[in-house]
C-alpha cells in the first residue's frame, strides 16, 4: 500500500514569548494523498497559517515543536523527516521544491521593486537545473497557462502594475514552475472579488488534474471549501476537532464548532432572519482553556468532563471523525 503523500502526526508547537510557552498547535493530526484537496478551516487564531507554515519550517524562530510530533512528506526519493531539517539547503526540498506556498495577499509577497519575472526566475535557478533563457521561456509559460494574457509582456511588469486578480494567478504560476508535489494555499481568494475568486478555485480545480498535486487549501470559508475540497479539517484553537469526507462534514456536522460554523452561514432561502454566531469569542492563546477547548463557547458542553477532561477522537465512520464528549455519548449509544 502506497504512503500518504503527507502525514502529520501529533503536530505540537509552541512559541517561546516573554509570557512564557504559548501553545499555537496541539496533537494536529492529519493525511493528505497525492491529487487530493484538504481544506483546513476555522476561525482567525485557531492555528491554520502556523500548521502550514510548520510544513514548510517558515514558523519563526522562536517556535519550539514537540518531541513527539512527525511530518513525513513521501516523496519518490524516499520519505523527508521535515522536523529534522536543519540547514537551509537541506530545506530547500520543502521550500519551493517539493512543497510551494500562495499567500493570502501577493502584495507582501512579491517584492515591490523587483519585476514579476525576475523573481519566478531566481527561484527557478535554485530550484531546478535550466539555464536563465529556459527559465524565462518557463515562467512565461507558466503565467500564460493560469490565464494571464500577454505573459510575455505581463513578466517585465512589477507586482502593483496588476490587478488583485492577476497578481494571485502570478502567484500560483511562480508556485506551480517548480512543478510542486504538494501546494499549500493559504485563504488565496480572501482579497478577491466573487467573479474572480470563482475562477482562481476552478484554476486550482483544474491545475491538480494536470499536474497530479495535493492542496492543503487554508480558509475560513465554508462555501469555498463546499466547492473546491475532497476532505475537510476543522480547527479550533490548535486542535483538530473533525474531519471527513467535505461532503459529510458539512451535511451531517458532528461536533458543535463545526455545527455553529455553518449555522452562521447566511441562507438564501432565510433573506429575514439573523445570522447566528458561534457565541462568544475565541480564547486568547495565553487563556487556553482545559479540557475541550471549545468548552467556553459550547451550549452543549458539561460541567465537570468538557472542562476537565480532552475528548478522544471518535469515529462516526471509516473517515468522519471528531473530538468531542457527547459525540462520543452519541455513538456510544447507537451501539
Amino acid at each position: 500500500m502506497t504512503a500518504p503523500l503527507l502525514q502529520v502526526r501529533d503536530l505540537n508547537l509552541r512559541f517561546a514569548t516573554d509570557e512564557g510557552l504559548v501553545t499555537a498547535v496541539e496533537s494536529a493530526s492529519f493525511e493528505l494523498e497525492a491529487g487530493e484537496i484538504l481544506g483546513l478551516v476555522g476561525e482567525s487564531g485557531s492555528g491554520k497559517s502556523v500548521t502550514a507554515k510548520a510544513l514548510m519550517h517558515l514558523n519563526a524562530k522562536n517556535a519550539r515543536y514537540g518531541e513527539q510530533g512527525c511530518i513525513t512528506l513521501n516523496l519518490g526519493s524516499g520519505p523527508v523527516d521535515v522536523l529534522s531539517l536543519r540547514r537551509e539547503r537541506d530545506m530547500r526540498v520543502v521550500r519551493g521544491g517539493a512543497i510551494s506556498m500562495i499567500f493570502q495577499e501577493p502584495m507582501a509577497s512579491f517584492a515591490p521593486a523587483i519585476t514579476i519575472g525576475q523573481q519566478m526566475i531566481e527561484q527557478l535557478l535554485i530550484h531546478t537545473k535550466t539555464t536563465r533563457k529556459q527559465a524565462r521561456a518557463l515562467a512565461i509559460e507558466m503565467l500564460a497557462r493560469v490565464g494571464i494574457a500577454d505573459a510575455d509582456k505581463r513578466i517585465d511588469q512589477y507586482a502593483f502594475q496588476l490587478s488583485g486578480g492577476m497578481r494571485q494567478r502570478a502567484m500560483i504560476a511562480m508556485a506551480l514552475s517548480t512543478s510542486p508535489k504538494l501546494l499549500i494555499a493559504d485563504e488565496p481568494t480572501t482579497a478577491l472579488d466573487v467573479t474572480i475568486q470563482a475562477q482562481v478555485i476552478d484554476l486550482m480545480k483544474d491545475l491538480v488534474s494536470e499536474f497530479g498535486m495535493a492542496i492543503l487549501f487554508i480558509t475560513h470559508d465554508l462555501g469555498v471549501i463546499a466547492q473546491t475540497a475532497d476532505k475537510v479539517a476543522v480547527m479550533y484553537l490548535g486542535r483538530i476537532v473533525e474531519t471527513g469526507p467535505v461532503r459529510a462534514v458539512l451535511k451531517n456536522p458532528l461536533h458543535p464548532y463545526t455545527q455553529g460554523l455553518l449555522n452562521a452561514l447566511p441562507r438564501l432561502d432565510a433573506f429575514d432572519e439573523p445570522l447566528t454566531p458561534v457565541p462568544g469569542d475565541i480564547p486568547s492563546p495565553l487563556e487556553r482553556p482545559a479540557g475541550c477547548v471549545f468548552h467556553t463557547r459550547c451550549e452543549l458542553a458539561q460541567n465537570g468532563r468538557c472542562d476537565t477532561e480532552v475528548p478522544q477522537v471518535v469515529a462516526a465512520s471509516d473517515a468522519h471523525a471528531a473530538a468531542c464528549h457527547v459525540v462520543a455519548d452519541a455513538l456510544e449509544a447507537r451501539v
